[in-house]
């Protein structure tokens, strides 16, 4: 799994859009739920806001986010739980499977499932165009992605990963994200040679450097200027609760 760099948590979620999921998610939680886990809490967003009315333990496998979680923590893989089972009512995780190799995402949600008395509330960016965010190293040359996410994920594919327990609400919403057409992006990729910049990239995983490639040109404004024409823009979040 591509390391995040821990710049990332200096300034997380600037823009307030957390405040939106964070409604959404406190009007989903069923009356009865009282203990919450947040499994990849990052830095304490969402935790830290549900502690004021949940008894919630935030895990994370970052020491530098579990800084500023101020509720209980537990520093650890989302693969490897050390509680007992069934000891949450609710386990709750936000943008955090998309991070996972296939392997690790299935021993991920093995533990959720273990670990959940009644319900799991997952929010995953939605259908979300891998490619669009690719970053390429300008030490190594590496294209890789620039948060680290390695699955795209639709409703049936989430459902698919828990297919012993009922969904209860599905939704999209969020900040509208609008996809890329994947000619002009191949075009200005490989011909414009540019690539995606965001502000803080995960390091590269074969080397380990921050740099990127940046390039922008008339090939690259075009392929810009055309496919905001074309594209048609979805909301970013897919948000999914489940029941045993």
């Amino acid at each position: 799994m591509p390391k995040i760099n821990d710049a990332i948590w200096q300034d997380y979620d600037s823009s307030g859009q957390i405040i939106q999921k964070l409604e959404i998610l406190k009007s989903w939680i069923p009356a009865e739920v009282r203990s919450i886990l947040d499994v990849g809490c990052g830095n304490g967003a969402i935790s830290n806001a549900l502690s004021r009315e949940y008894d919630v333990t935030g895990i994370d496998i970052s020491e530098k986010a579990l800084e500023s979680v101020i509720c209980n923590k537990i520093q650890c893989s989302a693969t490897s739980i050390p509680v007992p089972d069934n000891s949450f009512d609710l386990v709750f995780s936000s943008e955090m499977l998309e991070h996972l190799s296939d392997e690790d995402l299935s021993k991920a949600v093995k533990e959720m499932q273990r670990i959940a008395r009644k319900h799991i509330i997952v929010s995953v960016p939605n259908q979300e165009n891998l490619a669009q965010t690719m970053l390429k190293c300008t030490s190594c040359g590496t294209v890789y992605h620039a948060y680290g996410h390695l699955h795209c994920f639709t409703l049936p594919k989430l459902s698919s990963l828990f297919p012993a327990m009922k969904i209860e609400k599905a939704l999209q919403f969020g900040p509208q994200s609008k996809d890329y057409n994947s000619v002009l992006l191949r075009i200005r990729q490989t011909i414009g040679g540019q690539y995606f910049h965001p502000v803080a990239p995960v390091l590269c995983p074969r080397c380990n450097s921050d740099s990127y490639i940046y390039k922008t040109n008339l090939i690259s404004k075009s392929c810009n200027m055309l496919n905001s024409m074309l594209a048609k823009a979805k909301p970013y979040w897919l948000m999914v609760l489940f029941s045993k």
